[in-house]
């Protein structure tokens, strides 16, 4: 049973459409009048962090004063991760975020600016009306409900929200650059 599950896991993972669907609700959840969605792919790889590890979704939240019975997060998620993640210089980073972003593009559902060094995110027309046919999907309802927590909780710059991250799961400052992040090694 339990390998069956990591089998599912891994091929999830492996399914890039789902990292993109779940990127475009974030965005979605961020998206603004007159504004870009996200500010720099820093900012975009610390909510998707949290977004993909239940648990450390969790323990954002209630450091941000939400009771846990507001959270909707299931015990066996406390155990689960969506897909890898590895310690990367700026924390929590899966190296796909710049393919995924030029697919996303490259489909019409999010435009991409440089402002100097930094990547402006927002969706398209076509790409908000695609994130919201998934928010409203029932697949997707603890991903858009956490989203939306998100965008509630923890809007913050990028460097304030990395700061947030790092105070909250300081194990991430002793593993080495590059090593994969282990729910256990965050619990």
């Amino acid at each position: 049973m339990a390998l069956e599950f990591f089998e599912l896991v891994s091929s999830l993972d492996k399914n890039e459409d789902i990292h993109l669907a779940r990127i475009l609700v974030l965005l979605k959840a961020f998206q603004r009048e007159d504004e870009p969605a996200l500010v720099g792919i820093t900012k975009l790889a610390k909510l998707d962090f949290l977004l993909r590890y239940p648990a450390c979704f969790e323990t954002a939240m209630i450091a941000r004063k939400v009771s846990p019975k507001n959270l909707r997060v299931a015990e066996f998620e406390h155990a689960t991760i969506e897909a890898s993640m590895v310690r990367y210089r700026y924390g929590p980073w899966d190296h796909r975020y710049r393919k995924f972003l030029n697919l996303l593009a490259a489909r019409g559902l999010i435009t991409l600016a440089v402002d100097g060094r930094t990547v402006v995110i927002d969706l398209t027309n076509q790409g908000t009306m695609l994130a919201q046919k998934f928010s409203e999907s029932h697949e997707f309802e603890d991903v858009t409900f956490r989203a939306g927590m998100l965008r509630k909780h923890l809007d913050l710059g990028a460097t304030r929200l990395m700061e947030f991250i790092y105070e909250e799961f300081p194990e991430l400052n002793n593993m080495q650059l590059n090593e994969e992040i282990e729910l256990g090694a965050l619990a």
